[in-house]
């Protein structure tokens, strides 16, 4: 015990062991059936031979005969054979943005890093795989390969501590490059600011036509929900800083700018919201000054994110 306890506490940069316990206590769970490869935890749409029990149907000849109900054999004089639900192993996938502006102020890389950890945390105890795609450019990079069981997840972590945030992301087409975002086995989480042109609720209509489950996860710093400046400002694309590029504009922030920005800022989440909720999509706003403990689990996060 005294061994996980100091794994655990060698990654304390993103999660700790006490945080760590505490994922312990929650399941994380998806609420359609899965067709994985590999025995686990998940309902899969198939029959197998797990304990639950799913229906009947007719016996045929050269069917286990251990799987009769003998009781309904003796009430209609015929024999009826249980059907159990299957279960196997979801594979999910972790779609990090890694974009300038997710490093941008108070906390808000870190927070989107732990988000990322956790959920890895939780697939790998509930005896999924996860894996974690780095978006950024137009690519997806794959940080480690497919992971199963703890050991594999802390190697994980160790990398993600190294991601930095820089230059600019094309979400949507980023998301689309993954070749391997597989079909109908598991969840594809996206964690990003959204703060972008690109179309990245195509990509989002592209996993869900490959029957994915998605959850979408944005990380905004408090500066961004609510900025406190005034006077005059000169404001500049993080992500473009090249001279001239139309990314920088002057600004007199005044009473009227500030109410203005959180008009665009109220109609920027609405509209997710309502994207979100059309597809049936799980969706989140964080804010990277909040404790992540408080994220998931005083604000129930992780059941509105997966159910």
């Amino acid at each position: 015990m005294s061994d996980e306890r100091d794994k655990r506490d060698q990654h304390g940069r993103i999660l700790d062991g006490a945080f760590l316990d505490s994922l312990d206590t929650l399941d994380l769970y998806v609420h359609q059936a899965k067709s994985g490869h590999f025995s686990g935890t998940r309902r899969s749409l198939a029959y197998g031979s797990s304990p639950e029990f799913a229906d009947y149907r007719d016996y045929v000849q050269g069917d286990d005969l251990r799987r009769i109900d003998w009781n309904l054999a003796g009430r209609f004089d015929k024999y009826y054979i249980k059907r159990f639900i299957d279960e196997k192993q979801g594979r999910n996938r972790v779609y990090l943005d890694q974009s300038a502006s997710m490093g941008v102020g108070t906390g808000k890389g870190m927070m989107a890093l732990r988000l990322a950890a956790a959920l890895g945390y939780l697939s790998v105890s509930n005896m999924d795989c996860v894996s974690y795609r780095l978006l950024r450019g137009r690519t997806s990079e794959d940080l480690c390969g497919s992971i199963a069981g703890r050991e594999r997840f802390y190697a994980a972590i160790r990398k993600l501590e190294t991601v930095a945030f820089a230059g600019e992301t094309d979400l949507g087409a980023a998301i689309r490059s993954d070749t391997g975002a597989g079909f109908d086995d598991g969840v594809s989480y996206i964690i990003s600011d959204f703060l972008t042109d690109s179309d990245w609720k195509g990509a989002v209509d592209v996993l869900l036509g490959r029957r994915r489950e998605v959850a979408v996860i944005q990380v905004l710093s408090p500066e961004e929900m609510a900025p406190v400046f005034h006077g005059s400002h000169t404001f500049s694309d993080v992500e473009s800083l090249r001279a001239g590029d139309g990314k920088r504009v002057s600004v007199e922030v005044n009473r009227e700018a500030l109410a203005a920005y959180q008009r665009a800022l109220d109609g920027f989440l609405k509209d997710i919201r309502r994207f979100c909720a059309s597809r049936g999509v799980p969706f989140m706003t964080v804010r990277s000054d909040e404790r992540i403990e408080d994220v998931l689990l005083a604000r129930g996060c992780v059941e509105e994110l997966i159910r």
